[in-house]
């Protein structure tokens, strides 16, 4: 009986999936996520979407970035994403680390599309975001990239 045990649940598991009962989590709102790795993979999915009204709400007014060599505020990364067309990327290598009551996500980033027309190539860019919790939820502060 043991021996078919494993048998059975595998049975049962696909006839689970293939039915339409179950269905493997997804983690693909705001609402739903539950940590700093998965605000980062949603900010550049939002990104990616070009639904900035996905995105502003989740940058601090506080917010700053250094990326490509400038430094920006808010309303200036929210220029910079707007001149962004993503057509593909990837995120690796993802770390979170509390600090304090902030967590920092530390990553490499491949992308592909284009700035301001033109060609955009990003590969094993380190990247950086610092996330704080407030009352309204989950906020970005800081992010900075590296190509070192």
């Amino acid at each position: 009986m043991r021996a078919r045990l494993p048998i059975v649940l595998l049975l049962l598991w696909t006839a689970l999936a293939e039915t339409g009962c179950w269905d493997q989590p997804k983690v693909n709102t705001w609402a739903n996520a539950t940590g700093a790795e998965q605000f980062e993979r949603l900010l550049w999915q939002e990104i990616k979407a070009k639904n900035w009204n996905a995105v502003e709400p989740r940058l601090a007014s506080t917010y700053v970035s250094q990326t490509s060599g400038a430094l920006r505020d808010r309303a200036q990364t929210m220029e910079h994403f707007k001149a962004l067309d993503i057509s593909d990327y990837s995120l690796g290598e993802v770390e979170v680390n509390p600090a304090g009551s902030d967590m920092v996500v530390t990553y490499t980033m491949n992308l592909r599309g284009s700035y301001q027309g033109q060609p955009l190539e990003l590969k094993d860019t380190r990247m950086m975001t610092v996330w704080q919790q407030v009352k309204g939820g989950w906020v970005a502060i800081a992010h900075a990239d590296s190509n070192q």
